[in-house]
């Protein structure tokens, strides 16, 4: 379901697609709410830059959020 909501946000679903996740959005509290936890997060961290915090410390930053193959 991440990889689907990621798609969602980043608006790379078809139409029919985008609609049937908004709608399960509007219907679903736990996933409209992690929703809203992502995005808080996205807010959050959208400005961390390389030259804000140490290398490594970003590095493990974003492969905590990589999806693994056959996730």
């Amino acid at each position: 379901m991440l990889e689907l909501l990621t798609d969602y946000l980043e608006a790379a679903l078809p139409a029919g697609r985008r609609r049937r996740v908004a709608d399960h959005l509007d219907a679903c509290p736990a996933c409209s709410e992690w929703r809203a936890q992502i995005l808080a997060t996205i807010a959050a961290l959208g400005c961390l830059r390389d030259d804000v915090m140490p290398a490594p410390v970003l590095a493990a930053l974003r492969a905590s959020f990589r999806i693994s193959p056959g996730s």
